[in-house]
């Protein structure tokens, strides 16, 4: 395997670096063969986001930088060879995961620069047996993160930061169809809210910039192919309060496309109690020009909701968590958010509903929108929209036990 070097790249594969071990390939033909007619179209913002991810995994000794159309060159001078071929393939991983969704060991391409001699870099293919080792390594042990001190993961806090992006289906009650899905990072450890420390609430703004990217990519290559549903992203409300946070979302944003505009919305989740009218319409004003709409996550058993109103809020919802599930007031909880969402002309929504008695009430109370377990699973990559009646709901309850065969029939 040879690929050749422009004279600037020969700094970063050194002979001494070679020697090491620590100059190693990213290779994209395979993401390339699976996006078939769509690598085209594809491949600028594949680009882009592969230089997000190294851009979060390296450290300031680090170096990174194109080769050719289907190949990167990372360079990691403070890593052993293990170390350096275990990130990259960290980030080979992540990066098909999150544009194609399920990704097999052997479609993953890295490759160790072997020699360098004159502008044609040699390298070897990891392959096989050593691909499988180090990728238990890399991917599916629970050992932690980034090793040799190598990139942001080595901050204080971010090593448990690591995050699975995942993609819940949202239920359409009242026209009984899947039509939007929530990006949302699993595992993630995220520290918003705590006062964290400067470092660590870099790297948490880094993990959550990362995955706006990989939510507008994904929605960006799915749309580029004919396929339709809305993106749902959520922001902490201390994440949202920051000014620095505020400014690098915005910058962000106004790099996307228009076309996505329709068919991304935000959330602000974890909202306060007692948050002023003024400082709610502040917020949503600073998300509303990138979306087609702005949803609040509402603190559970709040006296009134009048300051939602006229905030610029889409919908409005609860996260049924622990704090409220299970409960003998989250029926009442459920019913008097639909009613204030009903009598100031929003919409209203509900997350992890953990029981088919929440969801046929919340159906019956008219909740516009619902996500849990009995709606669907959290996903590698979201889908187009997709039917799923009631009836679909309940066999799936008598499945997972929630509901008795016998009460699926009277159900029906």
């Amino acid at each position: 395997m040879q690929r050749i070097l422009k004279p600037e790249l020969k700094i970063a594969a050194s002979a001494a670096l070679i020697q090491r071990g620590c100059v190693i390939l990213i290779g994209l033909d395979q993401i390339r063969v699976q996006a078939a007619g769509r690598w085209e179209k594809m491949r600028a913002s594949i680009y882009a986001h592969l230089e997000s991810l190294l851009r979060q995994k390296l450290g300031p000794a680090d170096y990174y930088a194109q080769v050719d159309d289907l190949s990167f060159l990372v360079s990691l001078p403070s890593a052993t060879t293990d170390e350096a071929r275990i990130l990259c393939l960290r980030v080979a991983h992540e990066l098909h995961t999150n544009l194609l969704g399920h990704c097999e060991i052997g479609q993953l391409r890295i490759a160790r620069a072997t020699a360098l001699d004159g502008d044609v870099l040699q390298c070897d293919a990891v392959a096989g047996a050593e691909l499988a080792r180090l990728a238990h390594q890399a991917i599916y042990s629970s050992v932690s993160e980034t090793p040799g001190g190598t990139g942001a993961a080595a901050l204080p806090g971010a090593a448990k930061s690591g995050q699975a992006i995942k993609y819940v289906p949202l239920w359409d009650a009242q026209n009984e169809a899947v039509t939007t899905y929530r990006c949302v990072g699993i595992g993630e450890q995220s520290i918003f809210g705590c006062a964290p420390a400067q470092t660590q609430f870099k790297a948490d703004l880094s993990a959550l910039l990362t995955r706006l990217r990989v939510a507008t990519l994904a929605l960006s290559t799915r749309l580029s192919s004919g396929e339709r549903f809305l993106m749902s992203f959520p922001i902490p409300f201390d994440v949202l309060s920051s000014p620095v946070a505020r400014m690098e979302i915005a910058s962000l944003c106004r790099g996307l496309s228009a076309t996505l505009r329709p068919y991304l919305q935000f959330e602000i989740s974890e909202l306060p109690y007692g948050v002023p009218q003024s400082r709610l319409s502040e917020l949503v004003g600073s998300l509303r020009p990138f979306c087609r709409g702005v949803w609040g996550h509402l603190p559970p058993r709040i006296p009134s909701y009048g300051a939602y109103q006229g905030a610029g809020l889409q919908a409005i919802g609860l996260s049924l968590a622990p704090s409220v599930a299970g409960t003998s007031e989250m029926g009442s909880e459920i019913f008097k958010m639909c009613a204030a969402a009903q009598r100031i002309h929003i919409k209203s929504f509900l997350s992890d509903i953990p029981s088919l008695d929440a969801l046929l009430s919340a159906r019956d109370w008219k909740v516009s929108m619902m996500s849990g377990p009995l709606i669907g699973e959290p996903a590698d990559a979201p889908s187009p929209v997709s039917r799923l009646t009631l009836h679909d709901i309940l066999k799936r309850a008598a499945q997972l036990g929630a509901i008795g065969e016998l009460d699926l029939r009277c159900a029906m």
